[in-house]
């Protein structure tokens, strides 16, 4: 149990940094591109934004909503891996998606037109952990097992 959750809290922690980075690269505006008269902010000040940001919400949200998931996986009674992952990944990115939904809810200045953005971004997350642990877990099992 303790090792699981160490697992989790790490695959959690490089989760919020990869997620960070990939978020900082999508918005950032290179230096030709930007209007004159506008804001920008950097790439490094983006990404510490995120991390800020995303760090709690996965860590106090994400993990205990990934330990049940996790517990709903194995209790499934999908035979395969395929049925398996399938399984996962709706209720990662459902879970995901909801989590966006309240965050956006209860952030003090809900708008209607950021409901599917931040849905969007609650989806992505979840699965950059989703897919992120399924790779931990193959290469933890491929080092110990080989």
């Amino acid at each position: 149990m303790m090792k699981n959750l160490m697992g989790s809290l790490l695959t959690m922690a490089l989760t919020v940094v990869i997620f960070s980075i990939a978020f900082s690269w999508v918005s950032y505006v290179p230096s030709s591109q930007r209007e004159i008269g506008s804001s920008y902010s950097s790439f490094s000040g983006t990404f510490i934004l995120v991390l800020v940001f995303a760090g709690p919400i996965y860590f106090i949200v994400g993990t205990p909503l990934s330990i049940f998931i996790d517990k709903l996986i194995r209790k499934s009674n999908r035979k395969s891996n395929w049925g398996k992952y399938f399984y996962g990944f709706i209720l990662y990115s459902l879970s995901g998606a909801i989590v966006g939904v309240l965050f956006t809810m209860l952030s003090g200045y809900f708008n209607w037109n950021e409901l599917i953005p931040y849905s969007l971004l609650g989806f992505i997350a979840s699965n950059f952990y989703y897919h992120l642990s399924l790779l931990m877990l193959k290469t933890n099992n491929a080092l110990f097992f080989s």
